[in-house]
């Protein structure tokens, strides 16, 4: 039998190192290789050499297996024809100028691309003829008559494939058709990733290009502001996840739709991002989709690499914002509090700046979730003012409010004849150790560090119970 393959100390009738080279194989490391028609083995080999976790390979002759294992003992060598591949998938399969002896060429490729792993690589190198049209040219060979694909067919061929031309490969003496490289993988569905800030024209986009060409579109930030109001007893969609009682708590724990960032990071932070994709994808179907939410920077990442998981290629778009963006929120609110207290006027133009005043402080509204304690009502200090450095005290621990919002209370302004009426307050505080609401009804106090104590609106349970917990 004549020698195909070329070796340092046999010379055949395939120039196999430049055949090599001109193949572009990934990188073959840790990973699993299977040669389809391997003759002497010359291409496992390489894969061993390289530190593939497991090199295959399969032919009709067993002539040739003898001798690939002889050079190449490491290497598992089986005497099979393509109609029966192992019961197993690979990192990378080849098929190298043998496409042109199926019967069913594109079904010899499909059932090769189905023998892939998830992110696997079919190098296909085959003769093109050379044709405008998209038809199959039969060709006469030195010992045989082949049929061979235009570029054209071989376009409509890989149609449901991600697929790329690498380039010519090595001609082979005798042979009229060229021959060409290429990659062959399985498609994955799209996840179009508009994740913007918002004001940036997200949906805008969405409706405005996707929309148009079919692509299913899910609102993000619509499946948020769904999970922080209360379920609904209707049914579910058949096989639709249903939403987590702790991914509903994430959400709906001081929820607000101008602080989807503070959502996102809570989500991800209690390990429940795999869970809001989920709902994302629940009506998306199975091919591509485009994904218009809000998520923050330092969540892009783990966005994507969940919908890797679920076996979407992440495809994120980037754009600066037209026109100009909004000032940040605490900028805004302290500039429009320095601009409501500045139009009290200088002291003796007008109304006065400030008046004095007992010091007051009352505690109108209490909520509790998962260790955390929101708190609204109002204060005011000997000058009129809200009081700084307000605290709550649980037993003999002091816990200092975070993210203080101060708010107007025109009531509170007519009641006692304030120069202003920005002595509301609402703020979060985290209560470590403390699992119900019921827990805190020992040694529970809201002061100001000058001191001030302030009053309970009613009873601890009356608190909770008409900010409906």
């Amino acid at each position: 039998m004549s020698q195909y393959q070329s070796f340092p100390d046999a010379s055949g009738a395939s120039r196999t190192l430049e055949k090599l080279k001109a193949l572009k194989l990934p990188a073959l490391a840790g990973r699993s290789f299977l040669d389809v028609g391997c003759n002497e083995g010359f291409f496992c080999g390489f894969a061993d050499f390289q530190g593939a976790a497991r090199a295959v390979g399969i032919d009709q002759s067993r002539h040739f297996l003898e001798q690939a294992r002889r050079r190449f003992p490491r290497c598992e060598f089986l005497l099979q024809s393509w109609d029966r591949l192992p019961d197993e998938q690979f990192d990378v399969i080849l098929l190298a100028s043998a496409l042109h002896y199926a019967d069913d060429q594109p079904a010899l490729i499909r059932r090769l691309v189905e023998h892939l792993s998830p992110d696997g690589v079919l190098v296909l190198e085959l003769g093109i003829a050379s044709s405008r049209k998209a038809e199959w040219t039969r060709v006469k060979r030195g010992i045989d008559e082949r049929d061979f694909p235009s570029m054209p067919m071989l376009q409509q061929v890989l149609a449901g494939y991600a697929w790329k031309w690498m380039g010519p490969s090595v001609p082979q003496d005798g042979d009229p058709v060229a021959r060409h490289v290429v990659h062959i993988s399985r498609r994955k569905p799209v996840a179009y990733l508009l994740m913007q800030p918002p004001g940036y024209g997200k949906s805008s986009l969405a409706s405005g290009l996707f929309a148009k060409a079919g692509i299913p579109v899910v609102s993000g930030d619509q499946v948020i502001a769904t999970l922080a109001r209360p379920p609904r007893k209707a049914k579910s969609a058949k096989n639709a996840p249903a939403p987590s009682a702790a991914l509903r708590t994430a959400v709906a724990e001081d929820y607000s739709p101008f602080h989807l960032d503070r959502t996102i990071d809570r989500i991800f932070e209690r390990r429940l991002g795999a869970d809001l994709v989920s709902l994302w994808l629940e009506n998306a179907g199975k091919g591509d989709v485009v994904l218009d939410a809000y998520v923050p920077a330092s969540r892009h990442d783990d966005v994507e690499r969940l919908l890797e998981a679920r076996g979407y290629m992440p495809v994120q778009l980037r754009w600066n914002r037209v026109g100009m963006a909004p000032m940040p929120a605490d900028v805004a609110a302290q500039a429009g509090e320095s601009f409501y207290l500045s139009l009290l006027g200088e002291p003796g133009e007008g109304a006065q700046r400030s008046v004095r005043v007992e010091p007051a402080g009352f505690v109108d509204e209490l909520g509790f979730a998962d260790g955390k304690l929101t708190v609204r009502g109002w204060a005011v200090d000997a000058q009129g003012a809200l009081p700084a450095d307000i605290v709550v005290r649980v037993g003999r621990q002091a816990f200092p409010a975070e993210a203080l919002v101060r708010e107007l209370r025109a009531d509170v302004q007519q009641h006692l004849g304030l120069a202003h009426a920005l002595v509301g307050y609402r703020f979060v505080v985290t209560v470590p150790g403390v699992a119900r609401a019921d827990e805190l009804a020992r040694g529970f106090k809201v002061a100001a560090r000058n001191g001030l104590v302030f009053q309970l609106a009613g009873p601890l349970d009356a608190l909770f119970r008409g900010s409906g917990q």
